[in-house]
């Protein structure tokens, strides 16, 4: 779990010192052109109030990052009250 959040937070700190800013667009954009090892990355993301998308995270280091993303959301999606905002967790592969 450590790695994942470590490597969400390198990615989002890395693209943002060398672009400056960086969109959620642009993010998955580059991620979907781009692997990390030879294995897509897995965006994590929550449907919140009118069904609008958060975008929380991006699962890489793992063989298979989708699976791992899955395994994170599950106790949540379970569990509503392991969230503090209601709404229903996702993954998807870029």
């Amino acid at each position: 779990m450590k790695k994942t959040i470590i490597g969400a937070c390198l990615t989002v700190c890395t693209a943002a010192s060398i672009a400056g800013d960086v969109s959620e667009v642009a993010l998955e954009k580059y991620f979907k052109n781009h692997t990390v090892s030879g294995n897509r990355v897995a965006a994590l993301k929550k449907r919140i109030i009118a069904n609008e998308v958060a975008y929380l995270a991006t699962i890489h280091g793992y063989p298979n990052n989708l699976a791992v993303c899955e395994e994170l959301i599950a106790p949540y999606n379970t569990d509503r009250s392991k969230s503090v905002l209601p709404g229903t967790y996702f993954c998807e592969l870029l």
